[in-house]
């Protein structure tokens, strides 16, 4: 959790510097995504516990796709090939969310963000965090992932989620070769982009291999790049939420006067 609060504030600062943002514009923004924090935290950190519990009984079991495989505890099996696994069912999970209209009155709170950078990341419906995760604990049940390579997976899934919705894009020719392999800002922005069809493209999470591999692949510039969803684009969820955080901290502020005056 340190490391996690560590990068996004590095990179809120770096993005800050590097674009030349305003301080309370960008504050004001990240402190209404940081509301899903609130809410979606408890349910993150409980599901997460019963998701190393399954993997430790289908380790201990032997239970999972992979026992299927000769050598399955090989270190190239055990985590090289489950975490590629993982992330390619990272993949159909994203590509479920969009294309589910169940799941995808969840997700679209994710794409509602008219101002893509490292805060978006945690922009989350609860009920997107209860679903993602019950997708990972089926993920890991079936295949039979250990708790190692299920933190390590975690920990990678973290720092590439950060760094793909950074507001920073990448050099064209850095992009453009680590693209090939990764998912990086300037795909992922894509991803974020108002309008159908791109908004339904790049849902790769760690490798960028699975989109190019099943036609779901694009690259869009800089300057075509509109982030919001079209049928989103008025910022009324939004105004709502940020009323609630005013809300919340005049409550706040009324508390200070009448209970901790000196």
């Amino acid at each position: 959790m340190f490391w996690f609060a560590l990068i996004i504030a590095s990179l809120w600062a770096a993005e800050t510097r590097a674009l030349s943002q305003s301080v309370a514009v960008k504050w004001r923004h990240s402190s209404l995504n940081s509301l899903f924090i609130v809410s979606a935290l408890p349910i993150q950190v409980v599901m997460m516990l019963v998701c190393g519990c399954v993997a430790a009984w289908a380790t201990r079991h032997h239970w999972g796709l992979v026992y299927l495989l000769p050598n399955a505890d090989h270190p190239l099996i055990k985590y090289g090939l489950m975490f590629v696994v993982l992330d390619m069912l990272d993949y159909v999970y994203h590509v479920t969310m969009h294309h589910v209209a169940a799941f995808w009155r969840y997700h679209l709170v994710h794409h509602t963000d008219q101002a893509v950078d490292v805060s978006t990341t945690v922009r989350e419906h609860p009920g997107e965090t209860f679903i993602r995760n019950c997708f990972l604990i089926l993920w890991v049940f079936l295949c039979g992932a250990s708790v190692e390579i299920l933190m390590l997976r975690q920990i990678a899934d973290t720092a590439s989620n950060l760094c793909a919705h950074t507001a920073i894009r990448l050099p064209p020719r850095a992009a453009r070769i680590l693209g090939w392999l990764f998912i990086t800002p300037n795909l992922h922005h894509a991803h974020h982009h108002f309008e159908m069809p791109t908004t339904n493209k790049n849902y790769g999470d760690v490798f960028s291999v699975w989109d190019r591999l099943f036609g779901t692949f694009t690259d869009l510039a800089r300057e075509d790049t509109v982030f919001g969803l079209e049928t989103h684009m008025d910022g009324a969820g939004d105004a709502r939420l940020l009323a609630l955080l005013a809300g919340s901290r005049a409550r706040l502020s009324t508390l200070r006067r009448n209970y901790f005056r000196v």
